[in-house]
């Protein structure tokens, strides 16, 4: 099989006309250039010069291999910058999926970024929680995924192939209608709460198994009466004085007629992570990473800040 070196050669010896002009644009010597030259003909079985003591002329087939070369090297020179593209990330695959309230605040601003400043990423988002996500980002359908741990319910098979990039650790809010009886109160014990219809996401979800967990510390099972995975309607229930409910911080929303009270225990958070292949060599995956990052850092946390009472 021929070689871009030899193809280099017979191109330049071609086009000078000359072993000697071509070597010195080459860099090589004249006798390597002819010695390229002697290995294609011994290959491809035909003469592609008449040599003369003054000068090289190219035969019918050294003519048309030349023409080949010019295009084979041109599609070398432009493999190798579409590589390197890659390498730069410029050019390459983002499969991002993410939970909704992170979808929400967190990954638009990646998107807009890539489709802006590299628009040769084939970037795709698709939403889902953690039990979607993470098995997709496993068997390679998403190289990236935004996902949520609750304190209370780890998920320690997480660690196996994966590397997680912690970007914030939200605290969880218990929302009380204003005119509740707790409401005036700096502190609130959660098994003073046993009595309360609560509003809850959908069973089998990790938001349900937290609120379950943290009532059982406490001692009591909750009676919950709704359940929803919007995460507008817990506020529009309560504010109708319809139960209480938890949520944590990237879900809060501005409502009237809705007491905001932040849980204290340390356990009683929401870990946000980016979840990627730990053998993933993908260089998009670290500006993501990064980017995602530089947007949790911005979110607006105003209930962290706030004076707000507690839960214990």
């Amino acid at each position: 099989m021929l070689t871009p070196t030899q193809l280099l050669a017979l191109r330049e010896v071609v086009a000078t006309g000359s072993l000697r002009t071509a070597a010195r644009k080459l860099g090589f010597t004249p006798s390597a250039v002819s010695q390229q030259i002697s290995s294609i003909e011994r290959a491809v079985g035909v003469k592609l010069f008449e040599r003369t003591p003054r000068s090289v002329r190219p035969t019918p087939a050294g003519i048309q291999l030349a023409r080949r070369a010019t295009r084979l090297l041109a599609d070398l020179e432009a493999a190798e910058d579409e590589m390197r593209s890659f390498a730069s990330a410029q050019r390459g695959r983002l499969h991002l999926g993410s939970f909704w309230s992170a979808g929400f605040k967190l990954v638009p601003a990646l998107l807009a970024a890539f489709l802006r400043d590299r628009p040769d990423v084939d970037i795709r988002y698709q939403e889902g929680d953690p039990p979607v996500t993470v098995p997709a980002v496993l068997d390679g359908r998403l190289d990236l995924a935004v996902v949520f741990e609750y304190g209370t319910v780890p998920h320690s098979s997480w660690q196996s192939d994966l590397d997680l990039t912690l970007l914030l650790e939200e605290p969880l809010y218990l929302l009380l209608p204003t005119g509740h009886r707790l409401a005036h109160r700096k502190r609130v014990q959660i098994s003073e709460l046993a009595d309360e219809r609560w509003i809850c996401f959908l069973e089998d979800t990790d938001a349900a198994r937290s609120l379950f967990r943290i009532c059982a510390a406490s001692g009591f099972h909750p009676d919950v009466l709704f359940r929803t995975n919007d995460y507008n309607l817990p506020f529009e229930l309560v504010r109708k004085g319809l139960g209480i409910a938890i949520v944590p911080e990237l879900a809060m929303i501005e409502s009237s007629d809705v007491h905001v009270i932040r849980l204290a225990d340390p356990s009683h958070v929401r870990r946000v992570s980016a979840v990627r292949r730990a053998a993933d060599p993908n260089p998009l995956l670290d500006q993501a990473i990064a980017m995602l990052r530089t947007a949790a850092d911005g979110v607006d946390q105003r209930w962290l800040r706030a004076e707000l009472p507690v839960a214990l």
